[in-house]
């Protein structure tokens, strides 16, 4: 019969795992904002017309009044700097510069680019943590295989048999 002790333990094993194992998938998948610094001093801009355009742009942000900087999500970050530029504010973190003339600050804004994309970093493209934290997840999901299931599951099925 399939429910005796030893049928019972694996099943309750089995879910045990596959609950660990969503939770983790669960984990990597989920899409929490992640704040990047924007605007180092918010004393030198003016605030209230960065925020306005945020808004306007919907994009999520946040001020940390105590220090003096404005933060805005990680994902939306090149269209908030796309955004300010057209409305004259060219950041180039920790650097802002303000121009009149706008299509002077959008040629800025569109040479900064360029830059970015010879010389960016991989760590800073808004692709690499959600990679990360699929890889990290996919780790543990190894890991709790090798080192918690496999010899559980030998010492389940070994029991009876010796």
């Amino acid at each position: 019969m399939l429910l005796n002790k030893k049928g019972i333990k694996l099943a309750i094993f089995l879910v045990f795992s596959m609950a660990i194992a969503i939770f983790v998938l669960q984990w990597a998948q989920e899409d929490s904002p992640i704040f990047r610094p924007l605007i180092q001093d918010m004393r030198l801009v003016d605030s209230v017309k960065i925020a306005d355009v945020l808004d306007q742009e919907e994009i999520r942000y946040y001020s940390d009044v105590k220090n003096h900087m404005l933060y805005v999500d990680i994902a939306k970050t090149e269209l908030a700097r796309i955004s300010l530029a057209k409305h004259g504010f060219v950041i180039d973190y920790p650097e802002i510069t303000k121009h009149q003339d706008l299509n002077k600050a959008y040629e800025e804004f569109i040479k900064l680019e360029r830059q970015k994309e010879v010389y960016g970093e991989l760590w800073e493209r808004p692709e690499f943590l959600p990679l990360l934290k699929l890889l990290m997840g996919a780790l543990t999901v190894i890991v709790l295989i090798l080192t918690v299931m496999r010899p559980a599951l030998k010492a389940i099925l070994n029991e009876e048999d010796g």
